[in-house]
């Protein structure tokens, strides 16, 4: 009974069952473990049992794994590895910090080179979605894949029987993000970015056909700035700008939701996303602009092409299967096939100190309102985590 419960709690991941085990664990390299998280006491039950995994270690790699774990939300007790554990902790639906993925692959890389019989045992809750993140991340690093879609690929085949391994867009995102780093011998540097716009490309349609949006910006999981609700939105409007009242800084790695919030009725989550800014600036200096303006004034950056929209203005433009939350409206009831999201941005001036920041307090415009517990994403609203059961019940 308790086998066909862990089987339910899984899903369609691949697990471990040989030699007496039966594990929510796969192989993905010869040296490389996914699992999920070794629980106690009752989830223990329904999840791998933190003491048949040690069991399964001791038996087939003793005194040769180090485990990586990724949860920021819980812990075990790491002598029963042998305090052999190391935590690189990001949230649950949520992509890590950029500067979180280089030392976790060094990590890994160090201590997968000390014997060739190592081997790194890696897990978040379900052991899925982070977890193939920092994966195929670590695949880049060691360039075992030159294309961040192809690790992502392979990981989706090898850790589940439905080729769905990481399956969030923003987590996705940051697999991409580290690839272009790797591929490009770039340093990742902090870079600063002026938010002035925010379009819709195609409305999303919520209450009867309409929509009246606001977003909120939030930083290190923090509210740094919240939008007005901008005017409603009528079914057949192509697109739909949201102007901010003045530029609104903002660096590294950031988190954009939108809401609707129609008159005399409850605001509604519709999607959200993370980026980061290092990666816009290099987007367009890589793709989209020959030149980019400051302020009228050309700056110093130049690359090849031609094709900018607006000569001052840096993009960043989401389609559907790019915004977490969205990407999962097949039937397009809500968003349309071709719903994209698109961000100005422009470059600030290091003399510039009137623009707003997103170290001050949080901010509100117009008639919005403080986001409340109940828009935040839960749980079972992505696909990357299994549901929980009710407390009744070769070389790399």
């Amino acid at each position: 009974m308790a086998n066909r419960i862990k089987g339910l709690v899984s899903k369609k991941k691949r697990r471990y069952q040989e030699d007496g085990f039966d594990l929510d664990l796969t192989y993905i390299q010869q040296n490389i473990i996914a699992m999920g998280f070794p629980s106690e006491n009752l989830e223990g039950v329904y999840r791998n049992h933190i003491d048949d995994v040690v069991r399964f270690l001791e038996a087939k790699h003793k005194n040769h794994y180090k485990v990586y774990n990724l949860c920021s939300e819980r812990s075990y007790d790491a002598t029963k590895f042998h305090q052999r554990v190391a935590k690189f902790p990001f949230d649950d639906h949520h992509p890590p910090k950029i500067e979180l993925i280089e030392p976790f692959c060094k990590d890994v890389d160090e201590w997968l080179s000390q014997d060739d019989g190592n081997i790194a045992v890696i897990h978040c809750k379900a052991g899925k979605g982070r977890t193939g993140v920092m994966i195929c991340s670590y695949l880049l690093h060691r360039k075992k894949f030159m294309d961040a879609n192809e690790a992502l690929k392979f990981y989706g085949e090898t850790r589940t029987r439905d080729d769905k391994g990481v399956t969030i867009p923003s987590q996705r995102r940051y697999v991409q993000y580290y690839g272009e780093l790797v591929q490009n011998h770039f340093t990742y540097q902090d870079t600063a970015l002026l938010l002035i716009r925010v379009q819709f490309s195609s409305i999303p349609m919520f209450n009867s056909g309409t929509c009246s949006p606001y977003f909120v910006l939030n930083k290190d999981k923090h509210k740094a700035y919240q939008s007005q609700v901008y005017d409603t939105a009528k079914k057949g409007d192509k697109d739909y700008g949201m102007e901010l009242d003045k530029p609104w800084l903002i660096n590294g790695d950031v988190q954009l939701e939108f809401f609707n919030r129609p008159k005399m009725m409850k605001k509604e989550k519709m999607f959200h996303f993370w980026f980061n800014t290092y990666f816009v600036l290099q987007e367009n200096l890589r793709n989209n602009c020959n030149h980019v303006m400051i302020n009228g004034r050309q700056s110093n950056w130049t690359v090849r092409n031609s094709t900018c929209a607006q000569n001052d203005s840096l993009l960043l433009t989401l389609n559907k299967e790019d915004i977490d939350k969205a990407n999962k409206d097949a039937a397009n009831r809500q968003f349309r096939e071709d719903f994209k999201v698109t961000l100005y941005f422009k470059l600030p001036e290091e003399e510039n100190s009137a623009s707003h920041t997103d170290t001050s307090e949080p901010r509100e415009n117009g008639s919005g309102s403080d986001v409340d517990a109940d828009d935040r994403l839960s749980a079972t609203d992505d696909e990357d985590e299994e549901w929980d059961v009710p407390s009744s019940v070769s070389k790399v």
